[in-house]
């Protein structure tokens, strides 16, 4: 959703989650959590900023897809 133009996607439930199960520090896991898989989705894309990400790295339904 970040490469159609959203700032945020999907992100209140775990934040809540963790903010009910270990308060703050919960909070700050759970975001931690986050950054560290878009980090890992940004360099499987190749895009180093989260500027890069945009439709162009989106694989869509009737593409070849290496076949």
């Amino acid at each position: 959703m970040l490469a159609l133009g959203a700032d945020a996607v999907l992100v209140g439930r775990p934040v809540l989650h963790g903010l009910a199960v270990a308060g703050a520090t919960g909070v700050a896991h759970v975001l931690n959590i986050l950054r560290t898989e878009l980090e890992a989705a940004m360099v499987l894309a190749s895009c180093r900023t989260v500027s890069e990400i945009d439709a162009t790295r989106l694989l869509t339904r009737g593409e070849n897809h290496g076949r």
